[in-house]
């Protein structure tokens, strides 16, 4: 039995044991074939008749049922490069933190989890899950997107995404390939993809005709760096995560009066908090002339907070100049706000220039 919320095609939730020859689907739209076993931890699907593949995934790479297939949260070149393989495997294979923190988020946004499949909404489009837990753009649609570079130059545009790699190609008659490893995407403004390293380093480390091998990027640098994204983002492995277009906020210090700049990443996920002190959740995301702030696990309320109400941060909470009691009814919405809407709210901050 389904039923229809907004618009969209949504399958009541269904126990594991009722999944046995679903098909299955990829975050691509490809098909996996059809489970064939579950296992406390893992769901075995079995592709083709002649040529059969198996791919064991672990259970919480699910994104939930929509009446007729069950989604997986990654593209199948992944779940093939992961998963494929002729007998199942030990459960600490797949025992990753990128895995680990994703099972923590899901078991906060669905208790029965481990029970029951969630329903899901995405009516054709795998980027649409009952989640509020994934926000960004989505790999796959990147390609043709283009590329700038920490000095903010042009580095070309999207030719192929891998599950290593990003293939960006410069010029149109003499061509340059860039194969940039994922961890060092920042994020997307809505116009560019944005790389955090500069045009030269990228030139000497990534120029070249063929992709590299995974040693060849997997440095202790690299490492590091994909430990930090993936404890601050877990959803990086999905998506990548949206940005603003201007680099940060100016914020003048309450004792000494001088300009404070802070990057915009450096705020995500901080705890934000009103002006009679108190915590209204973390920052999700950062627009280009909004803050998103997503409150609760059970019940999720998501804020769409205009960047004149920022007033301070102290690295630890990010303040805004509103009262607690008037957030949800000023700020709370089921989804982005316009830009006339955003602009009027902006227009009711304390000091705001109401001339405009």
């Amino acid at each position: 039995m389904c039923k229809i919320v907004n618009g969209n095609r949504m399958a009541d939730i269904i126990s594991w044991d009722k999944a046995i020859d679903k098909k299955v689907k990829s975050s691509d739209d490809k098909d996996l074939g059809k489970i064939k076993s579950i296992t406390k931890d893992y769901i075995q699907t079995k592709e083709g008749v002649v040529s059969k593949n198996y791919y064991y995934i672990p259970k919480y790479y699910m994104q939930g049922y929509d009446g007729d297939h069950l989604w997986v949260s990654l593209a199948k070149d992944e779940v093939k490069s992961k998963f494929e393989k002729d007998k199942e495997p030990e459960p600490s294979e797949f025992e990753t933190p990128e895995y680990t923190q994703r099972r923590t988020d899901i078991t906060k946004q669905h208790p029965d989890f481990d029970s029951n499949i969630p329903s899901y909404a995405g009516g054709g489009s795998p980027s649409a899950t009952t989640t509020q837990d994934t926000v960004g753009m989505p790999w796959e649609k990147i390609l043709d997107k283009k590329v700038k570079s920490s000095d903010d130059k042009e580095l070309g545009k999207v030719q192929s995404v891998s599950s290593d790699y990003v293939e960006v190609t410069e010029g149109l008659v003499s061509k340059k390939r860039y194969y940039i490893p994922k961890y060092y995407i920042q994020g997307y403004d809505g116009d560019n993809l944005h790389v955090s390293l500069t045009k030269d380093e990228i030139k000497d480390r990534y120029h070249r005709d063929a992709p590299p091998s995974e040693s060849e990027f997997r440095t202790q640098e690299y490492e590091e760096r994909k430990r930090k994204v993936d404890s601050d983002n877990p959803q990086f492995v999905h998506g990548v995560p949206f940005m603003a277009h201007e680099p940060g906020v100016t914020l003048k210090d309450g004792q000494s009066g001088e300009a404070l700049n802070i990057p915009w990443e450096e705020i995500v996920h901080k705890h934000v908090r009103t002006t009679d002190n108190v915590d209204i959740g973390d920052v999700e995301r950062v627009g280009n002339e909004f803050i998103v702030v997503r409150e609760g696990v059970a019940k999720v309320h998501i804020y769409y907070i205009p960047k004149p109400y920022i007033s301070n941060y102290d690295g630890s909470y990010l303040y805004i100049s509103a009262p607690s009691g008037l957030v949800s009814a000023k700020f709370e919405r089921d989804s982005e706000p316009t830009q006339e809407e955003l602009r009027a709210l902006a227009r009711e901050a304390p000091g705001a220039n109401t001339s405009a």
